[in-house]
């Protein structure tokens, strides 16, 4: 019945919510951000894991959660995302199928990656084919990541993409956009988001190594 805590871990600190389910919408409860020394994150690897586990342990404290589940996003270079076109089939069939259609989109061992799938276009295309939406994120780099969560007392339920979290709270904070094409932007330390949005479904998105420490 409780929502899971929002946790952030950015290069340059971690960042942590929770919400309350309230008339339909939700409401903020609980905020804060602790600091991360310099290069504790580079590239989206954790280089420095205990400094992270100090600052969620430190967040969590002082917000006096009891909420033990977490919803964290990853980026970088370890986190594929490509939109394909695959002959028409329900999401279960495509679950079964996805392993062996991804080899071919993924730079990496498919046995090395978790993969995830949306389908866009249900309905297909007059030769037969949607488009689907194919996520894939190396396992050790999601590990790490869970890792750092479990060390600190939490346990990562939920594991998003961070271009796709903008998306969600755009979507659940701004009506009216349903027919537009939008640009979200994600301005963090060393990293920036964009992800393009057009009818509600993602067209473009791509990680740039660059951020508020350019500047």
């Amino acid at each position: 019945k409780r929502l899971a805590v929002g946790l952030d871990i950015g290069s340059s600190s971690v960042k942590l919510v929770q919400m309350k389910e309230r008339r339909g919408g939700y409401a903020l409860q609980a905020f804060g951000s602790a600091p991360l020394p310099p290069e504790a994150i580079v590239d989206g690897a954790l280089m420095n894991s205990s400094a992270i586990v100090e600052a969620i342990q430190e967040l969590v404290a002082s917000q006096k959660l009891k909420v033990k589940e977490a919803a964290i996003g990853v980026r970088g270079h370890s986190v594929i995302i490509k939109k394909i076109s695959l002959p028409r089939m329900t999401q279960e069939e495509l679950d079964e199928s996805i392993q062996w259609e991804a080899e071919q989109y993924i730079p990496f061992d498919v046995k090395d990656v978790n993969i995830d799938t949306q389908i866009l276009t249900p309905e297909g295309d007059a030769a037969g084919q949607m488009d689907v939406l194919l996520v894939a994120a190396k396992k050790d780099m999601i590990n790490d990541y869970t890792s750092v969560c479990a060390e600190a007392g939490l346990v990562a339920t939920v594991v998003d993409v961070d271009a796709f979290a903008v998306q969600n709270a755009f979507e659940s904070n701004y009506e009216g956009y349903a027919a537009e094409t939008v640009v979200l932007i994600n301005v963090g330390a060393a990293v920036s988001n964009i992800n393009i949005v057009s009818r509600g479904t993602t067209t473009f998105t791509r990680d740039i190594t660059m951020g508020g420490n350019a500047f």
